[in-house]
This record gives C-alpha cells, structure tokens and sequence, in this order.
C-alpha cells in the first residue's frame, strides 16, 4: 500500500488536531457552510429515515471531527473513535470529559438539534453523544484490522471522515485501505463517507499536507470492488469562492452505501 513511514510521521509531527478542527469545521471556520451546514443536513436526513441504525458505530477521521457524530448518536447504543495520533486521541477525550480547552461543537449540535425540531436541546444532544462514546482509539490503514490490537465485533455502520484518500498516495492504496476498514463492518451494515472531492492539499498553519485526488467515479468504482451498494450518494459543488489556497476541494462528496 502506498502509505509511507514518511507520511504518517507528518501526521503524528505537525498536524495539529485541534487547529485542523478550528480550521475547517469549526465556529469561526471559512469553510463551515460546505463542511458544517450542509454535512449535517445530510446526515440529519439519512438517520431521521431510521434506516441506519443498530448496537455499533465506528467513526474513523484525520481530525477530531466529533461534531458529525451528533446527528447519528441517537441510532447507536455505542460509538468507537479512531484517530490518527495520541494528540488526536487527546482532543476527543478532552471533548468527551468536558476537560477545559476542549473543542467547540456547539455550533453542530445546535443545527443538529434545530434540524429535529429543538434547537434548544443542543446541550443535552452533546451529553447522550459523550455518553455513548465508548473507545477511543489509535488507528492505522495499513493493517488488516486497523485498530489492531483491539479486536472489536463487526460494527452496523462505518463511518469515515475524510479519512482513507488523507492517509494513501494513490488510487491502489486507497482500494486496500478499503479492504482493511471493511473488515470492520458487518454484512448488511451501512458505511457512510464525507470526503473532498479532487482534494490534492490542506493547509494546516503554514503546512501543506498531501491528499489524494479522488473523483465521483473513482469511488464508485472502488465501493462496487469492494461489494458495496451505493444507497444514497450526493456530490456538493464548493460553495466557498475563496480559500482555495487552504484546500482546493472542487466539492464534497456523501455516500451512504451498504456491504454486501
């Protein structure tokens, strides 16, 4: 799989979890109506069916992207987070405990709870979310089971957050990176995907992190190798006209599909 050492040593260096989240998903974000607004919308609208559902979620991102777990903590008994790095890891749990200097989902959970009809109950939906988050661990693409040495039971739903094309250099390691977080899903369970179309960089202060373009097609290609049913698959044009020199995503993409 073309994942180098030299990669994931840049994660673990100089990506900063917590400015990766202020950046591009947080309150004051730039970029919050493309990765906040309409990312919730559209996850708001794929559980309120009540067709994703079941004992277990394992949500794997680049970031401590916890907000996009809101919509969906109703539907699970129990949520598994894997990050990237320790720092990562940090960042979540920091969240999860309400420790202070932890990230700041309001902004999420209060669209969250407006889209169900309670915009008020913002607080409370954070709460049942930390409640219900039960692992936090250390993933790494390139293993067979990527939160080795955990072994956990196949979960119902798979959950990836601009995660497999952040961490592979090309279209073959992105299929085999499929394979390994496949290998966490149950047959008939759902695997949802938020990711950036023909993303090849972000920005994180003055870094330029590496990312692997990827395409509608490609990927829909990639799901069917890896014998998914597309269900649901909806492509974001960019909404934001600036920014382009802190990411040069042309759109995002949302696929909810289910395993074979």
């Amino acid at each position: 799989m073309a994942y180098t050492s030299d990669l994931k040593e840049l994660h673990e260096r100089l990506l900063d979890p917590k400015k990766l989240m202020d950046i591009y998903a947080g309150p004051q974000s730039g970029f919050r109506e493309d990765t906040v607004t309409r990312m919730i919308e559209a996850l708001n609208k794929t559980f309120s069916l009540g067709g994703v559902k079941g004992q277990t979620l394992i949500y794997l991102s680049i970031g401590p992207y916890v907000l996009y777990l809101l919509p969906t903590c109703d539907y699970f008994e129990e949520i598994v987070i894997g990050g990237p790095t320790d720092q990562c890891l940090a960042e979540v749990e920091k969240w999860r405990t309400n420790a202070p200097g932890a990230l700041d989902c309001s902004h999420a959970a209060q669209l969250t709870c407006e889209l169900e009809g309670n915009r008020e109950a913002w607080q409370e939906k954070q709460n049942v979310l930390q409640s219900k988050m039960k692992l936090v661990l250390k993933y790494d693409v390139r293993k067979s089971n990527p939160l080795c040495p955990v072994v956990l039971p196949q979960a119902d739903c798979l959950f990836l957050k601009h995660f497999l094309e952040s961490h592979v250099l090309d279209k073959e390691g992105f299929c085999c990176a499929l394979g390994n977080v496949s290998s966490l899903l149950k047959e008939g369970g759902h695997l949802i995907i938020i990711a950036g179309l023909e993303l090849t960089y972000f920005m994180v202060e003055d870094f330029k992190f590496p990312n692997l373009c990827i395409t509608e097609d490609f990927v829909r290609k990639a799901l069917d190798d890896a014998c998914y049913v597309i269900e649901e698959i909806e492509v974001m044009p960019r909404s934001v006209k600036h920014l382009y020199d802190v990411a040069d995503y042309t759109g995002i993409l949302y696929v909810n599909a289910r395993k074979k």
